[in-house]
């Protein structure tokens, strides 16, 4: 019966029974190849006997059996390939040749492990990063249905507040829930002092909207009443001892009392960014609670923060129609509040990980992507040169009878060792550098908490590292075989030399590694200067020897800002102080009130035609003095009260808008009568500009504060903490129910205002200097190579009279050629990606002369004097002994 004749069947079971044979023969391939050398002893010795018995002697018997039987090796491997996997024994032997190989050289496979694990290390490092904030899923419930509702206005282009959520609830047929909450600080009087805890305040469906079950008890809906909480599990753990029985118990928090009725999993974490808006509005600070929204939102009532869940089979795109149409017709009714008014519909996903998160995100990888090209191309370089000494072991292996593919297979075996072995110490680089930029701006960015080596990590670190190995593999691939092995053979090893082609590789090698040092070189100088401008930049107010509490209260009433004035005078009293006052909003905390210029109108004069925002501070009367802030006209006083008429003071920039070519000073506003102008202070950061004022006094404004209390800014005349106990003191004579936590000096607050872009900076300096020692340490391997081969070249040239400085030239300008044509495709890709660097949250002038020629200067320098030591070497040696050798 014929192969095509046999059943499909049958055709199936047979093949079935093939692989098992050979996976058993894998197994137990000592036994098999022990059966193997039997079975072939007992047939030359049979073939031997019949030929012996034909009357043919012992020895031309012997012999002729041999003839006959064929080359034992080559039945051997066709036996194996029948019973087993020949290219599996190959990999195997290829394995067993590479290990010794890189074991016998130490230092390169030393070197070259560390110098991959950098660029491996570095970039998974980054990506951890990129993978827990942008890749990974949302971990909620069908996480691509949900989204975020923000209200848009000429105010609030980029989104703020939403009104008439509860009209968008019960009109809209896109969504199977919407829910709107906020962010609060509250404070748990378990003990002596408060303690602050951060509680989010949300409507009924907001946990059915992410679908998490909490781990213990239950969440709240909208049957259950407002005096009801759902902890966090940290929450759970460290202040109720993870206690099994806590479901049922009471929580005081401020002057209300809530039953604990469940506890979220560790994992769950909503809102990613529940801020602190008193110490940074970039903080992430996880939550500790969520309890219902009280009173619930009304119709025409607005919320700072909404999520909805889209049916299954709505779009997003539907979905924002929907609500657009629905915004229009309610600008047509309520025209008085509506006016210029709509919604904006964002994923979810994108509206946690915003383009200002992706952008500087997606850049550092850029970075560090260019590290590890560089260190490629440096161990591409070494490699090369490694070649170049193995010719002559190539060479004996191809007239031994090793086909090119063979090679191939054996240099790309040897390279992966060598890149796998950099994965794995590469992967505790990336734990370092994860923990290490975690530390640094974990607070400030969102989803911190689910950073980590995963599965996704680790799969990119194990594909890195096999992209890395196979890259590395194409210089052998490229090269082997080139050459005849008779005249590998005849060269001698210091003369060995590689073609045209495999300089031209070498030379855009070297090329490559100072054209990427280059341009990692720029990006961190142009992020060192934008950093000194920020730092040289005058904030508009004095940092030194100032010292900021933030005072947490729960005040309805007039009482309570009698107290805060009576904590300011205090403390003002204190030794060694200057000045003490409240704020409601510190400087540069990135973050403020915003109204329209419409609510500041001239009393007498028609309203103007141009509508701006005007940032509101609230401020108390020794604010200004503690700060060191200009003032033209009078501050506030303590008789500035809710009895007296309203006052204001505005800023510089906003007299300047307000008021071109005359005098505020006494003007009678909608706000009240201006009574001063301060100097500009940089509120949001450095960076930005100061935007229009106006500051008016707690005590006529008292009502409109938030519940996240006020920051009490001291100035001091030394630098001694020595304050901080006798103002806890001062505020718990006043107020026991007061909280302080926060304590920060000015100089600090200016410091965690230039976070965000210093762990950019401390990223992309740390890639630009390994890459220039790269960089050097791939010059002086490329010309110690190249001295080496042209050893003899060289010591002739002595020989003949050619100076040491004639020598050093020689070899020295080989490097300096390719070290400007290296600046030159730098500076191209210098200025090319210098755009990219616009995705950061300060604004970074693109690069210019004055900054990209000292960095040229530096790395010629640099390359130079690694060129250098192997030139003078090769200068200095005796060339008798180098003939004497060749």
């Amino acid at each position: 019966m014929s192969r095509d004749e046999i059943p499909p069947r049958v055709a199936t079971m047979m093949r079935l029974s093939e692989i098992g044979r050979r996976v058993r023969a894998l197994w137990r391939r000592s036994r098999v190849a022990r059966e193997l050398d039997e079975e072939m002893r007992l047939h030359l010795a049979l073939r031997r006997e019949q030929l012996q018995k034909a009357s043919m002697p012992v020895d031309a018997a012997a012999a002729l059996a041999r003839r006959r039987f064929g080359n034992p090796l080559h039945l051997r491997e066709d036996a194996m390939d029948a019973w087993g996997w020949r290219w599996l024994d190959q990999v195997g032997q290829d394995a067993r040749v590479a290990l010794r190989t890189l074991t016998r050289h130490r230092g390169f496979t030393l070197a070259a492990v560390c110098t991959l694990a950098l660029g491996v290390g570095a970039t998974t490092a980054v990506f951890s990063v990129v993978s827990g904030v942008v890749l990974r899923p949302l971990p909620f419930a069908d996480p691509d249905r949900l989204v975020t509702i923000s209200g848009i206005s000429p105010l609030d282009p980029d989104g703020g507040p939403v009104r008439n959520t509860d009209t968008f609830r019960r009109q809209s047929r896109s969504f199977e829930a919407i829910a709107g909450y906020e962010v609060a600080a509250r404070y748990l009087r378990s003990h002596e002092i408060p303690e602050r805890v951060m509680a989010v305040r949300a409507e009924p469906d907001f946990f059915s909207i992410l679908g998490v079950p909490p781990v213990r008890g239950r969440t709240f809906g909208p049957s259950d009443p407002p005096t009801v909480a759902v902890v966090a599990e940290r929450f759970w753990r460290t202040r109720l001892a993870g206690d099994p029985s806590a479901i049922g118990r009471t929580l005081a928090l401020d002057d209300q009392t809530f039953t604990m009725i469940g506890v979220m999993p560790a994992s769950f974490q909503f809102p990613f960014r529940a801020a602190s808006l008193l110490t940074s509005v970039a903080a992430e600070e996880r939550t500790d609670l969520w309890i219902p929204l009280d009173p619930p939102l009304g119709p025409r009532s607005q919320i700072g923060d909404v999520i909805g869940r889209l049916r299954p089979s709505v779009h997003l795109a539907a979905a924002q129609s929907e609500l657009a149409a629905i915004a229009t017709q309610l600008e047509a009714q309520y025209p008085e509040t509506n006016q210029g008014r709509s919604v904006r519909i964002v994923s979810l996903a994108s509206a946690v990980a915003t383009p200002a998160v992706r952008r500087p995100l997606f850049l550092l990888f850029g970075a560090v992507g260019l590290l590890l090209m560089l260190a490629c191309s440096n161990i591409a370089n070494v490699m090369l040169a490694r070649l170049t000494l193995r010719n002559r072991e190539i060479a004996v292996r191809r007239a031994l009878g090793a086909g090119r593919l063979r090679m191939m297979g054996q240099f790309l075996t040897e390279n992966l060792l060598l890149s796998l072995a950099a994965g794995v110490a590469a992967l505790g680089l990336a734990w370092l550098g994860t923990s290490a930029m975690m530390q640094i701006a974990g607070a400030r960015i969102p989803r911190s908490h689910e950073v980590g080596l995963d599965w996704r990590v680790f799969l990119f670190l194990f594909g890195i590292s096999t992209l890395v190995g196979l890259g590395l593999s194409l210089i052998p691939v490229l090269t082997v075989g080139r050459s005849a092995p008779r005249a590998a053979l005849q060269e001698s090893g210091s003369r060995s030399t590689v073609g045209g082609s495999s300089r031209r590789v070498r030379d855009g090698l070297v090329v490559t590694e100072v054209a990427l040092a280059f341009i990692l070189a720029v990006g961190a100088a142009l992020l060192v200067r934008e950093f000194i401008r920020l730092r040289n930049t005058h904030p508009g107010m004095v940092t030194t020897n100032v010292i900021t509490f933030h005072v947490g209260h729960r005040a309805s009433s007039e009482t309570d800002v009698r107290q805060f004035y009576e904590i300011a005078d205090r403390v003002e009293r204190l030794s060694d102080l200057r000045a003490a006052g409240f704020t409601q909003l510190l400087p540069l905390q990135n973050w403020g009130w915003t109204s329209s210029s419409s609510d500041f109108q001239i009393r007498g004069r028609a309203p103007a035609r141009t509508v701006f925002p005007i940032e509101l501070r609230f401020v108390t009367p020794g604010y200004f003095r503690a700060l060191g802030i200009p003032i033209r006209g009078r501050a506030f006083t303590d008789h500035d009260t809710g009895d007296t008429p309203p006052v204001v003071i505005i800023n510089e920039t906003l007299a300047e808008r307000s008021f071109p070519g005359e005098e505020p000073l006494g003007k009678t506003t909608t706000r009240g009568t201006i009574v001063g102008i301060v100097g500009d202070v940089r509120q949001a950061n450095l960076d930005k500009p100061s935007q229009p004022e106006l500051y008016t006094p707690i005590a006529q404004n008292w009502s409109q504060l938030s519940e996240l209390g006020l920051t009490l800014v001291v100035s001091t005349r030394n630098r001694s903490p020595a304050i901080v106990e006798p103002v806890r003191a001062i505020v718990r004579d006043i107020n026991p129910n007061l909280a302080v936590f926060g304590i920060k000096t000015m100089d600090r607050v200016v410091d965690d205002s230039l976070s965000d872009f210093t762990i950019y900076l401390y990223v992309i300096a740390a890639a630009a200097a390994l890459a220039l020692v790269l960089a050097s340490t791939g010059a002086y391997a490329m010309i110690s190579h190249m001295t080496a081969a042209r050893s003899h070249e060289l010591a002739i040239r002595v020989a003949l009279g050619a100076s040491r400085a004639r020598v050093v030239r020689l070899v020295v300008g080989q490097g300096a050629w390719l070290t400007i044509i290296g600046l030159g495709c730098g500076a191209f890709g210098a200025f090319t990606g210098g755009r990219l660097l616009q995705g950061l949250p300060v604004s970074i002038r693109p690069p210019d002369a004055v900054t990209m020629m000292p960095v040229a200067a530096a790395i010629a320098a640099i390359a130079l004097a690694a060129c250098f030591m192997p030139a003078w070497r090769a200068a200095t040696a005796d060339p008798i002994d180098i003939l004497r050798r060749e």
